[in-house]
């Protein structure tokens, strides 16, 4: 792992939370993160793009806890995990709940790690969005639909904000999908929009065998991953 100046960016600390603590259903229960991707694995091309330009970088995971920590990172699970449990994938929100508590620097940059053409100029666009708007939270939108695992949140907004874990939903008499959990969470205060529509086909997520075959063969879609990365 590359050692870097504190705080290269004209903007405060920031802690990255990739996201690779999913069920992965669609995929057939693999650990998405961990999927075999042209040179090295899926969640690589969105550390390579993250890790230059943060202070900080957790990965959220719930399983093959070692095989992510070989990347260099701290990894963080959900506490049934940290408990000994078996993982209940509780979704996005409690995972950015609990990687906040443990995140050194109040401001988040959150990323999926099913997104291998996360564009490394992204958090920079997040940032000139913030910094205008001075809103606590800034989501990406691609030009069709929002896009809420890609986003920057101010830690301590999130206090603030109802807790929409799925357990205190039980009111609920239609089960809601994580993702749009996650978009109610950073949508419940003030919140901007980070137009990176010229970047669309850089959002697909890698949710099935299909989307994985699809991907674009496209050098925008996919980093190759820096040298300092270790693979397990």
């Amino acid at each position: 792992m590359t050692t870097r100046p504190a705080n290269p960016q004209p903007h405060p600390p920031t802690t990255a939370i990739v996201l690779a603590g999913g069920a992965g259903r669609r995929m057939g229960g693999k650990d998405k993160g961990l999927i075999p991707f042209r040179d090295g694995y899926l969640i690589e091309p969105v550390l390579a793009a993250l890790a230059p330009q943060v202070d900080q970088l957790i990965i959220s995971a719930n399983r093959h806890l070692s095989d992510y920590r070989a990347f260099g990172y701290p990894v963080v699970s959900d506490p049934h995990v940290e408990a000994g449990q078996e993982p209940e994938y509780a979704g996005p929100v409690a995972a950015l709940r609990h990687c906040s508590s443990e995140a050194t620097h109040d401001w988040l940059l959150l990323a999926p790690c099913d997104m291998p053409g996360f564009r490394p100029h992204w958090p920079g666009r997040l940032w000139e969005v913030q910094q205008s708007s001075h809103a606590a939270v800034v989501i990406a939108h691609d030009g069709e639909r929002l896009q809420p695992s890609v986003a920057l949140i101010h830690r301590p907004c999130l206090v603030q904000r109802p807790d929409l874990q799925p357990d205190k939903r039980r009111d609920r008499p239609q089960k809601t999908k994580p993702g749009q959990r996650l978009r109610e969470l950073l949508m419940a205060g003030r919140y901007a929009l980070c137009d990176l529509s010229a970047d669309r086909a850089c959002f697909a997520n890698i949710n099935t065998p299909e989307d994985l075959a699809a991907l674009p063969d496209d050098p925008r879609c996919a980093l190759r991953p820096p040298p300092f990365i270790k693979r397990g």
